[in-house]
């Protein structure tokens, strides 16, 4: 878990807004943690419509390029998904 917080941390480094930068971090956490994601293939590359709808509703709380340029960081990205639906 120590290198997914490391992760965050880089993420918060390089951000404008470092403590929405880590809420988001922690609600995709949370969503994939918990969620019920029926293409999980398609959803780890981040493609298919239950990945886009997901995209979109996060959009409606957090600014568009913080959701973009998060989800598109492969570390991030891949050490959330060891630690919530698998890799």
């Amino acid at each position: 878990m120590e290198s997914w917080y490391s992760t965050v941390r880089n993420l918060k480094d390089e951000s404008e807004d470092p403590h929405i930068t880590e809420q988001f971090c922690h609600r995709v956490f949370q969503d994939l943690k918990h969620g019920k994601i029926r293409d999980k293939k398609k959803f780890r590359q981040r493609t298919g419509a239950e990945f886009d709808t997901w995209t979109i509703g996060l959009e409606l709380v957090y600014p568009k390029p913080l959701v973009i340029e998060t989800l598109n960081d492969d570390t991030f990205w891949t050490e959330t998904l060891k630690r919530t639906i698998g890799v």
